[in-house]
């Protein structure tokens, strides 16, 4: 088992290269820049709050309509630093509307999106990847096919939402 002072020391020899910073601030203004491209795409999608940065784990900023604001529901959309991918969440405002929301999506399949929920993720009701392999190099191409995909994905669980309840 290492100590948290190995830990440290492998983390400070890393930092010292300099690239750990360069990728991590590459990221985060990417994060920045899709998140205001939401705000210009759709009248319907509500851009809120401001980027979580975590911690090297996962990025992320909420989204939201008002039919999903109205059930206590929400979008994240998420970028996962250790697996160098976009996902789209729905989540929910509180851990009861989560599980209430859960129970119900458990079986359900979306025709136009493929999504899945990962028992280890606590935060969402339902998960879509957008992208397994960004390319960070083209970033408005990347852009477009995360807000096409994010609003594949609303649209897909709204039109379930609407039959459900």
């Amino acid at each position: 088992m290492t100590s948290l002072n190995q830990r440290i020391d492998a983390y400070t020899e890393i930092v010292r290269k300099g690239e750990v910073q360069a990728a991590y601030r590459g990221i985060m203004e990417f994060m920045g820049q899709l998140r205001a491209a939401f705000m210009t795409s759709d009248a319907d999608i509500e851009v809120g709050g401001s980027i979580y940065q975590g911690y090297m784990d996962m990025t992320y900023f909420p989204l939201n309509t008002a039919s999903l604001k109205d059930k206590g529901l929400k979008i994240a959309v998420v970028y996962l630093h250790d697996k160098k991918a976009f996902e789209a969440w729905l989540s929910a405002r509180n851990r009861t509307i989560l599980s209430h929301y859960r129970a119900l999506f458990d079986d359900v399949v979306l025709d136009e999106v493929e999504v899945f929920h990962d028992e280890d993720n606590p935060d969402a009701v339902l998960e879509c990847l957008l992208t397994g392999s960004p390319d960070f190099d083209h970033q408005n191409k990347l852009i477009a096919d995360l807000i096409s995909g994010t609003e594949t994905f609303i649209e897909a669980v709204e039109k379930i939402i609407s039959n459900l309840d």
